[in-house]
């Protein structure tokens, strides 16, 4: 009977550490094109190694940023999570997005960030907010991962555009951020 228990021992731990390391076997394309729509911005190819997509700053306004998720993986992914890397007080804040998204293995799908252009308050005509990556949070198989997402390009904003910033004052250190 010992001889019959064993390989089903063997198997279900085999099993467990399969389930266990499921998160460092997710894998997701990189460098992935960002879509926005076209009064978003301005993409301009000359300016970094890759080019840089120049957003057009309108305060309190909402732009939807759709990144493709592609699953370079045997299993189902589920994204539960996504935003774009930022500082306290960013000039794009999250406000909505489409997610939950499920990925099937080997496909693409769509995750759809919707922010708001805020705290412009906070930047001077010599600073910018540059984005390169998407977080991503999900789930493979009921196990929690998070990785990042590199753009093909920086999403930008400069903040010599912010020309319609109502909140903007000329007192020197009155756009100083939190750290």
């Amino acid at each position: 009977m010992s001889l019959l228990l064993r390989p089903a021992v063997v198997a279900v731990v085999v099993l467990a550490i399969a389930w266990a390391l499921l998160p460092f076997a997710v894998g997701l394309g990189q460098d992935v094109e960002p879509e926005l729509p076209v009064d978003a911005g301005l993409f301009v190819p000359e300016y970094g190694a890759d080019g840089t997509y120049a957003l057009h700053y309108r305060h309190h306004e909402e732009v939807t940023v759709t990144v493709p998720i592609r699953n370079r993986g045997p299993l189902p992914l589920r994204i539960d999570r996504a935003d774009l890397e930022s500082a306290p007080l960013p000039l794009l804040v999250a406000v909505g997005d489409n997610l939950p998204v499920d990925v099937g293995p080997w496909d693409t799908a769509d995750v759809e960030l919707t922010v708001r252009f805020d705290n412009c308050r906070h930047y001077h005509e010599r600073s910018a907010d540059t984005w390169d990556q998407m977080l991503v949070e999900g789930s493979v198989l009921g196990r929690g991962f998070d990785t990042e997402v590199a753009l093909a390009y920086p999403l930008a904003l400069h903040g010599q555009i912010i020309n319609t910033c109502p909140d903007r004052t000329l007192t020197r250190g009155d756009d100083v951020r939190p750290r």
